[in-house]
């Protein structure tokens, strides 16, 4: 999830999948927008220190060297 750029009309897909999870209506964190540049380097970051081994770790990195530019 992240964090709203203040107050923006919040669109029908995101209410969607408000709604799927039984998020409430007005919580201020988006779940539909991708990640950032520097958010995905805080969570490869983070699994790498919580699961230094782990198949996963590797899935994240790889998914954010390919969207990096």
């Amino acid at each position: 999830m992240t964090s709203c750029q203040g107050p923006v009309p919040i669109s029908r897909r995101e209410r969607l999948a408000r709604a799927a999870i039984g998020m409430p209506a007005r919580h201020p964190e988006l779940i539909t927008r991708k990640p950032s540049r520097a958010e995905w380097q805080h969570l490869t970051a983070r699994c790498a220190e919580m699961w230094p081994n782990d198949e996963y770790t590797a899935i994240v990195t790889e998914e954010w060297r390919q969207h990096s530019p």
